[in-house]
């Protein structure tokens, strides 16, 4: 096992640095993108230095971590990276949760004054975070938000930062359960017929009524385009596998659509203002129409959900609309639907005996 500095001549005269790694019977190069520039004048003679000083430091790490990896130990500078940088980039990288991961960012840096080493992080370290989030913020928040720092550790044992999740020697945040609200068909119909006379009013109608028919989550709603309606069905695109995945559209949601001919593909559906916005339109809507449950967008969500059990949809498939990963997530929706039963049954006029 070696690592060793390489260079490489390259166009317009430079050198490019690179480490040649020889490791378990393999070899890899590792480009650092450092160059020497050509020059033999004092500043470029100490520009050229500084470089080759900064790459050869690169290579000892990397031998260093060879070695250790070789006993299954953790390198020193890697036990004293900065947890709070590390979980900023892998949240980056995280898509639709992005923002539930801006959130968790904002209290780990409130928490840690903006800076925390990987090995200051144990269980005593997570218990105390733990307090902090309950003080904070909700149970089912805090709850959110220690499951991305539990994700994050669980990153850095794979990145070989650290050799256990500490998380796993710590009892989790429990969550509260919470009533799941949801409009029913004749809540939906009401709304309907008091559609709001304003533009914004009118594309925020449009685009809950859609959700509620669709399934789909805020951030796909807001970002829908008319490139993604393919017949009676909707697509997106997954990441991960690099594959389109079709969801198929009702006659009721493919009307919420309205024309397409002559729509720019790439343009959105719905025009609707800023989310905060937007939300107050949402709420005054359900006031003016006399709903009395809160309005907000991911009810339309579990009324799309609920109503797909309730019309006689099973539990995998709704999973599968709904894009949930577990099914034990979907199975919520089905014993809310069990309560339902459950009190309209015990309001039936009773027959005394």
């Amino acid at each position: 096992m070696s690592v060793k500095l390489r260079k490489k001549k390259i166009a317009g005269g430079k050198i490019s640095l690179y480490l040649d790694i020889y490791h378990n019977g393999q070899r890899q190069y590792e480009f650092l993108k450092l160059y020497l520039i050509k020059g033999t004048n004092t500043a470029t003679k100490v520009v050229n230095n500084e470089t080759l000083v900064l790459a050869e430091t690169i290579s000892a790490k990397r031998q260093i971590e060879i070695n250790h990896s070789e006993y299954g130990l953790i390198p020193k500078f890697k036990k004293e990276a900065d947890f709070v940088e590390y979980f900023k980039t892998i949240g980056q990288r995280k898509g639709r949760s992005v923002n539930i991961w801006k959130n968790t960012l904002n209290h780990l840096k409130t928490f840690t004054g903006g800076k925390v080493a990987f090995k200051n992080i144990n269980e005593r370290w997570l218990e105390k975070y733990q307090y902090f989030l309950l003080k904070q913020v909700s149970r089912n928040s805090a709850h959110t938000y220690y499951s991305k720092i539990k994700a994050a550790l669980n990153h850095a044992v794979r990145d070989k930062i650290i050799q256990s999740n500490p998380c796993k020697r710590v009892q989790n945040i429990r969550k509260e359960d919470t009533e799941i609200q949801f409009l029913t068909f004749e809540e939906i119909q009401v709304l309907s017929r008091a559609i709001p006379k304003t533009e914004s009013g009118k594309e925020v109608a449009r685009m809950f009524l859609f959700g509620c028919f669709t399934g789909l989550s805020l951030a796909n709603l807001e970002t829908l385009t008319y490139e993604q309606i393919e017949g009676e069905s909707v697509k997106f695109f997954r990441t991960k596998t690099e594959k389109w995945i079709y969801f198929p559209l009702n006659k009721t949601a493919l009307s919420l659509i309205g024309n397409t001919v002559n729509k720019e593909p790439s343009s959105r559906i719905f025009n609707t203002p800023q989310r905060r916005h937007a939300t107050r339109l949402l709420k005054k809507w359900g006031e003016q129409a006399g709903i009395k449950k809160n309005m907000h967008y991911h009810i339309a969500r579990h009324t799309f959900a609920t109503l797909s059990l309730t019309s006689g949809a099973d539990l995998y498939t709704v999973s599968k609309l709904i894009g949930h990963k577990n099914l034990s997530t979907t199975q919520i929706y089905a014993e809310v639907i069990d309560s339902v039963k459950r009190q309209a049954v015990n309001n039936l006029p009773q027959l005394e005996l």
